[in-house]
């Protein structure tokens, strides 16, 4: 599995990773037992996909588009463990016409591993490959760290190494490609899944891919936001759904009752 790693090392495989999802996303993995990768296409960031989206150029002068730039679809998890960004980010606050808030909207931050939500996929893909029994790897499913680098060093990327990149017959240099963003994004520290998956349609949007929700999420923690009773709604929403392990509402803004000893009279 090591091999479909960019970016990462064997020790890196139960390394703590952390993704908010709203919560009736994660209500629907519950039911699906299902992950879920979206069009790498749809990503809103224009520098996301900004290989496969170029232009090449041949030695006669004659221009082409990379044909497999709609076949990626991807998903993005963080290693850092919290902030107030993430949180305001993903995490919508949306209410309804007597101001409560809607539930299904605020976001849940689910704790897993490299391990745990990437090698699902991968097992499922070398089995296809080799129905019998398997193999070391396979040449569409990745996972790797993001690097981030300059405007003008991604350019230079583009212009110097595209070519070798793209022809890649092991699919990593592709896929290497979608774990490139600008040093604005730095704070996310992104660790990155991405499948290449030949047989999709041009309409397909999202893949979805089995998991086991109980074993692949040690942990979900609750906006810190919210109201306590609306935390014990979602808490209980989620356990009704049968998730089994710990639940709880992140501390972020939490102030602790603090006292000082006055050295005056």
């Amino acid at each position: 599995m090591t091999n479909n790693f960019i970016n990462l090392e064997i020790k890196d495989l139960d390394l703590n990773i952390y993704r908010i999802y709203p919560l009736s996303r994660f209500m629907d993995m519950m039911k699906n037992n299902s992950n879920v990768l979206v069009k790498t296409s749809l990503w809103e960031d224009p520098f996301e996909n900004f290989i496969l989206n170029s232009t090449g150029r041949l030695p006669t002068g004659q221009t082409f588009t990379i044909g497999s730039r709609d076949q990626y679809f991807g998903q993005c998890w963080s290693y850092k463990k919290e902030s107030d960004a993430m949180w305001r980010i993903y995490s919508q606050h949306i209410k309804d016409s007597n101001q409560n808030l809607i539930v299904d909207n605020i976001g849940i931050k689910v704790k897993s591993t490299i391990r745990n939500v990437f090698e699902p996929l991968f097992t499922i893909q070398r089995n296809a490959i080799n129905p019998y029994n398997g193999g070391p790897y396979n040449l569409c499913s990745f996972i790797g760290k993001v690097k981030y680098l300059k405007k003008q060093d991604l350019v230079t990327m583009l212009r110097d190494n595209a070519s070798e990149l793209l022809i890649d017959q092991s699919g990593k240099g592709q896929a290497s490609t979608l774990m490139l963003k600008r040093l604005a994004f730095t704070h996310e520290r992104e660790i990155r899944i991405v499948y290449h998956n030949d047989q999709c349609q041009t309409s397909d949007k999202v893949y979805p891919y089995p998991i086991d929700p109980n074993k692949c999420f040690q942990e979900i923690v609750v906006d810190p936001r919210i109201p306590k009773d609306v935390y014990l709604e979602i808490k209980k929403i989620i356990k009704q759904s049968g998730f089994k392990n710990r639940i709880i509402q992140s501390g972020l803004y939490k102030i602790e009752d603090f006292m000082f000893d006055a050295k005056f009279l």
